[in-house]
C-alpha cells in the first residue's frame, strides 16, 4: 500500500520555490494535469488557487488547470502529488515527434534509435563553433557529407600566406594539421578517421548518406596515422598539443578530442599531453581497444584507453542487442561507457560509406555527444561535460561490472540532462560517483592507489599479460 505523509503546504511551497531544479522539459506555463484533487484543494492551491478546471477527458477522469499568475507548474504538481487522495499531478508537457533525418542510410545506422539520438535533436542538432579534434589517419576534406562540417582556419585562411595568423605556433594551417610530413594537408587515406568523424558529425537532413550525432559540429582533421594504419606516440602528442594551441589562440573552440586508437605501454610523454588537455579544458576520449582484454590488469597497461587522467573517458563497444561487442576491452576501473561499436555504418574515403566494428566506432559516439552537450550549454566547464554524459546513461546489464558506470551512452538524457532513474551515480556509497571513484563497485571513500594505475587497492585487477599489439597507432580499435 501506497503511504502518504500530511504535508504542510505553505512550507512545501517555500521549499520547492527556492530548491527545485529547473527541468529541461517544456511545458505549457501556466497548466497542470491532475487526478483525484477535490475543487477546495485546487481553491486552496499554494495559498492563490487557480483560474479555472476543466474535465481533460471522460476516459482519463483528469482536469486540466489552469494557473494563477506566478504559481510554477511545477510546484502546483508536487504540491497536488503530496495529498492522498490525488492520484497523480504534473505540469502539462509540450511534445513533439521525434526528429528522423531524410538521410537514405540512416536506416542503417542502428546506434541513434539504440542512443536516443532523435529525441536529443528535438532539442539540439549541434552548434558550428564547437569543434571535435579527430586525431586519426586524417578525414577526407571534401567528402560531400563531411566537407560542410569541417573546421577551417579563418585566421589563416583570411590571414597573409607565410605568416602564422592566429599565433597559434603553426603558418596557413588552414585545414587541421599532419605532423607525419609536418604539412597542414590532413586528407584522408586509409578511411578510418573518415568513418569517426563521420559518427561524430557527418551533414545531416541533407537528402545524403548518413547522419551524424551532430548535424552541425566543427571537425578538426588531425592526422597521425599513415595508410597503413601505423604511427608514432611522438606524432599523435603533436596533434594534441596543436589543438591545445589552436584553442588557446582563439581559433577554435575545441571541447572534446577523438582518439580511436591504441597500444601496449604506458606512455609517460603521451600522459603528460592528455594532461595539458586537460589544463586547457579538452575532454579526452579514447577507444577501449578490441582484444576482449580486462584493461584493469596488474600486468598492463595499454594507451591511451587504459590509462588514468581526470579529463579521459575510455569507451567500449556495444552490440545492438544492447550487448558487449565479443572483442571489446573493457575494465570496470579504467573504463568509463559503453557506446555503439558493432556494425557501423558511416562516411567513407572516396567519398563513400561503408559497416566497420570496433571500439574505433564507439569512441566518436561519445565525442559526438560532447559536442551536443557542449551546443546545448555552452557555459559547462570541461568536467561538468563529462559528469552530464557519464551520469545521463542507461545502466545494462552487459556493462555491470564491465565499466565504472554500467552505462550505455544516452544521447537525449545527456543532453537534457535527464538521469535514467534506474542508474546509481554512487553504487558503492562512497560519496564518489562511479565515472569518478577508482573502484566503483566497491567502497573505497579513501580512494588509495598504491601503483598510481588508476585501480584503487580496494579493487585489484587481474594479473594478465598485455596480448600483443605491435605498434601503438593501430587503428581498428
Amino acid at each position: 500500500m501506497k503511504r502518504f505523509a500530511r504535508v504542510n503546504l505553505p512550507v512545501l511551497v517555500l521549499v520547492l520555490a527556492f530548491a527545485m531544479a529547473a527541468t529541461a522539459q517544456e511545458y505549457v506555463p501556466d497548466e497542470i494535469i491532475v487526478k483525484g484533487a477535490t475543487d477546495a484543494q485546487l481553491a486552496a492551491l499554494g495559498g492563490v488557487g487557480i483560474k479555472s478546471s476543466s474535465l481533460l477527458t471522460v476516459q482519463s477522469g483528469a482536469q486540466l488547470v489552469t494557473l494563477k499568475e506566478g504559481l510554477d507548474p511545477r510546484v502546483a504538481a508536487a504540491l497536488l502529488s503530496a495529498l492522498p487522495n490525488v492520484e497523480y499531478a504534473s505540469p502539462n508537457y509540450i511534445l513533439s515527434i521525434n526528429v528522423v533525418p531524410n538521410d537514405p542510410r540512416y536506416s542503417q545506422q542502428w546506434g541513434w534509435p539504440k542512443t536516443d539520438a532523435p529525441a536529443a535533436w528535438d532539442i539540439t542538432t549541434g552548434d558550428p563553433t564547437v569543434v571535435i579534434g579527430v586525431i586519426d589517419t586524417g578525414v577526407q576534406l571534401n567528402h560531400p557529407d563531411l566537407e560542410a562540417n569541417i573546421w577551417v582556419n579563418q585566421a589563416e585562411l583570411n590571414g597573409l600566406a607565410g605568416v602564422d595568423d592566429d599565433g597559434n605556433g603553426h603558418i596557413d594551417d588552414i585545414y587541421g594539421y599532419n605532423p607525419i610530413n609536418n604539412s597542414y594537408n590532413p586528407n584522408d587515406n586509409n578511411g578510418h578517421g573518415t568513418h569517426c568523424a563521420g559518427t561524430i558529425g557527418a551533414v545531416t537532413d541533407n537528402g545524403i548518406g548518413v547522419a551524424g550525432a551532430a548535424w552541425q559540429v566543427g571537425i578538426m582533421a588531425l592526422k597521425f596515422l599513415d595508410a597503413g594504419g601505423s604511427g608514432t606516440t611522438a606524432n599523435a602528442i603533436k596533434c594534441i598539443d596543436y589543438a591545445i594551441a589552436t584553442k588557446n589562440a582563439g581559433s577554435a573552440n575545441v571541447v572534446a578530442l577523438s582518439n580511436s586508437w591504441g597500444g601496449v605501454g604506458g606512455s609517460p610523454a603521451l600522459t603528460s599531453a592528455i594532461q595539458r588537455a586537460r589544463d586547457a579544458e579538452i575532454v579526452f576520449v579514447a577507444a577501449a581497444g578490441n582484444e576482449s582484454f580486462n584493461l584493469d590488469s596488474s600486468a598492463c597497461v595499454m594507451s591511451p584507453g587504459g590509462l588514468s587522467v581526470s579529463n579521459l573517458v575510455s569507451v567500449a563497444a556495444t552490440d545492438s542487442g544492447d550487448g558487449l561487442s565479443y572483442f571489446s576491452n573493457y575494465g570496470s576501473s579504467l573504463v568509463h561507457v559503453g557506446a555503439p561499436g558493432s556494425s557501423i555504418m558511416s562516411t567513407y574515403t572516396n567519398s563513400g560509406y561503408s559497416s566497420l566494428s570496433g571500439t574505433s566506432m564507439a569512441c566518436p559516439h561519445v565525442a559526438g555527444a560532447f559536442a551536443l552537450v557542449a551546443a546545448v550549454d555552452p557555459t559547462l566547464t570541461m568536467d561538468e561535460l563529462i559528469d552530464r554524459v557519464l551520469l545521463n546513461v542507461d545502466p545494462i546489464p552487459a556493462l555491470n561490472g564491465k565499466t565504472k558506470t554500467g552505462g550505455r551512452l544516452n544521447y537525449y538524457r545527456a543532453v537534457a540532462n535527464d538521469p535514467n532513474p534506474a542508474y546509481n551515480p554512487d553504487r558503492d556509497g562512497d560519496g564518489i560517483w562511479n565515472h569518478r571513484d577508482n573502484c566503483p563497485y566497491v567502497a573505497n571513500p579513501d580512494q588509495n592507489d598504491s601503483s598510481g594505475d588508476g585501480v584503487g587497492n580496494a579493487c585489484p585487477g587481474p594479473n594478465t599479460p598485455c596480448p600483443g599489439l605491435g605498434c601503438l597507432g593501430a587503428p581498428g580499435l
